[in-house]
């Protein structure tokens, strides 16, 4: 095994390395960030070394598979582990605890899995275990309430769907009804991981256990749901390909759509959720349209919301939790806006009605953002540690970056182009 070969795996070590001191090191913030500087660049440049290895022809539904190693589920899983250690510096005293910390760095393990694996049953396992060990964080943090135990019948059927849709593929090519059969099964463990309608767990368990421990949804599931999801329908025969996607495009929209609208209307302490859930119906529209320019947008969205969504897991109204929602608002060019245009140029090709669809839940998350920063404005401002507040507001402002790096910029470091 070569040099190259191991660069995925010293980067995670490194990545995780980096969370591990700041949590030890605390407030000693002249250790801290010059680490994660170091952590940051070194990280980068072992990114760019993992080769862009061609996605697999099928995936496998007996055995094992192999672990496939590609510069995009590299990338995602550093970026998580970079997202906890934003999470960490960002919280101080009020952020993730350390049996949270202990749950982040674990949840690395099944997501890593998740991505690199070719086997759908591994994949499937994966998955469960993720969404399993994070059910049990929140119930301990939150006890047997009802979100948490819908969560809990959640996971239970993104694995069961993704186990059956295992069994199903060696006669997909028998007949309409199995293919259509797989496609509905793979897009309820897609959907499920992503949160979106009517798998809509996520939101609430999420409101019920508080910001900041509610960060592996987005840090992990999310991220971990798009790339299954871009994968199963590039390898799928067209007989599922066809129909997961447009099932992914009509629960991705409508999803957007339902929690954009609540994110307006519902109260302040639940919107980012609110706001999250629905970007997270817009990047399973994205996937669903099965194009690189789709997939791009759906990255740079989960890439935005790790650098706003540490910000605004913080309790009082900061200048930081400002610059976030207008970073996440959409208005141009930051990356909020990037994100969600981009996810509109790819559906335009595809249908005019989808385009108007898009929009009109562009517009609910903009004007859901637009309530966000009033209430920011409205709250009793309490900065806290000033290093805390200028790293929430490096954070907020690196969103503005996002909106104006060029996509083919963006595709070529994520890996969809050479």
């Amino acid at each position: 095994m070569g040099d190259r070969n191991l660069s995925p795996a010293v980067g995670i070590a490194v990545g995780a390395a980096a969370i591990v001191l700041a949590w030890w090191l605390g407030g000693r913030w002249r250790w801290v960030l010059p680490l994660g500087v170091v952590a940051v660049g070194v990280v980068a440049a072992l990114v760019l070394r993992v080769p862009i290895a061609p996605a697999p022809a099928r995936m496998a539904s007996s055995g094992l598979g192999t672990l496939a190693a590609s510069r995009m589920a590299v990338g995602v899983l550093l970026g998580g582990l970079g997202a906890m250690t934003l999470e960490l510096l960002v919280g101080g005293d009020t952020g993730p605890g350390s049996a949270a910390v202990a749950l982040g760095l674990l949840a690395a393990v099944p997501a890593g899995m998740a991505l690199l694996t070719t086997g759908m049953v591994p994949l499937a396992l994966s998955v469960g275990l993720l969404l399993a060990m994070i059910w049990v964080r929140w119930q301990r943090v939150a006890g047997p309430q009802l979100p948490i135990r819908s969560l809990a019948r959640q996971g239970v059927l993104v694995l069961a769907s993704l186990l059956a849709a295992a069994a199903l593929m060696p006669s997909a090519r028998l007949g309409s009804a199995p293919t259509v059969l797989e496609a509905i099964l793979l897009a309820g463990g897609v959907t499920g991981l992503l949160g979106v309608l009517p798998f809509s767990a996520w939101v609430g368990a999420a409101i019920r256990v508080g910001r900041s421990e509610a960060s592996p949804w987005r840090i992990w599931a999310i991220p971990v749901g798009v790339l299954v999801g871009a994968r199963l329908v590039a390898t799928s025969p067209p007989g599922v390909a066809l129909p997961l996607q447009e099932l992914l495009l009509a629960l991705g929209v409508a999803s957007a759509l339902f929690w954009g609208l609540r994110a307006v209307l519902g109260p302040s302490a639940t919107r980012y959720s609110r706001v999250l859930a629905a970007d997270s119906g817009l990047v399973c529209a994205a996937v669903g349209l099965g194009s690189a320019e789709g997939l791009t947008a759906a990255l740079l969205l989960i890439l935005a919301h790790w650098l706003g969504g540490a910000v605004l897991g913080e309790e009082s109204g900061t200048r930081s939790q400002l610059l976030a929602w207008i970073g996440l608002s959409g208005i141009p060019p930051f990356g909020g806006f990037a994100g969600r245009i981009l996810i509109v140029i790819a559906a335009a090709p595809v249908s005019f009605t989808l385009v108007w669809l898009l929009l009109l839940g562009m517009g609910l998350q903009l004007a859901a953002a637009a309530s966000g920063m009033r209430s920011t404005l409205s709250s009793t401002s309490s900065t806290g540690s000033w290093r805390r507040e200028l790293i929430g507001l490096v954070a907020a402002a690196a969103i503005l970056v996002l909106g104006l790096v060029p996509g083919q910029a963006l595709q070529a470091v994520m890996g969809l182009h050479p």
